[in-house]
Formats: C-alpha cells, structure tokens, sequence
C-alpha cells in the first residue's frame, strides 16, 4: 500500500487515504481476485494458443515439503516463428504418483 500511495500522489495528483481506505484487502477478497486473474490467464492460453496451434505438453513431478506430490504441466508451441513455452497447470497428485496416475491427470484436465 505504500508504493500505491506514492504512485497516487504523484502521477494522478489525488490524496492517497481517499482512494486506498476503498480497496478490499481482506485475505478472500485478494484470494478471489488472484484466482479470477489465474483462471483468466489460463483461458486466454488455451482458447488464443492451443486451440489454434500445434503444442508439446511436458509433465514434471515433484515433491513438496510436506512430501505431498506436485504435477505440473508446461506447454511449447509456436508464436510468431518464435517458440514459446507455458506453465499449463500445477496439480496436487492425490494417490500415488505411478506413471498411471500421472497420465491421468493430463486426460483428466483437456
């Protein structure tokens, strides 16, 4: 909130206290808005990039440190003569993490 006060002052010339007391900045509301940005980001690569382009899909797993597994998931494909490479999701193995079950994931997810 510092930084934003600053950038208020200075560049719009408005009193910060007026403009940052209106901004939520509860734990869900911050959640909420990182989750709509993430799920927009996320459309915008599908339905703009791997829906209209060819695509490798690459899977990694790994383990967190409460040794609970992690897959993600990251996707190259060509942009513009220029390739382009994407992190497609991040998905908690709840099982195992057997290739079976990891190959799941992927056929679950498209």
């Amino acid at each position: 909130m510092p930084a934003v006060a600053v950038v208020l002052s200075t560049v719009m010339n408005q009193s910060p206290q007026e403009v940052t007391s209106v901004i939520p900045l509860s734990n869900s509301s911050v959640s909420r808005r990182i989750d709509e940005m993430a799920a927009d980001v996320e459309n915008q690569l599908i339905s703009k990039k791997l829906k209209v382009n060819d695509f490798s899909l690459q899977l990694d797993e790994s383990t967190l440190p409460d040794n609970s597994a992690l897959l993600m998931a990251f996707v190259r494909f060509l942009d513009v003569d220029e390739i382009c490479q994407e992190m497609l999701f991040a998905l908690k193995l709840t099982t195992d993490t057997k290739g079976e079950s990891i190959f799941k994931k992927p056929e679950v997810y498209f």
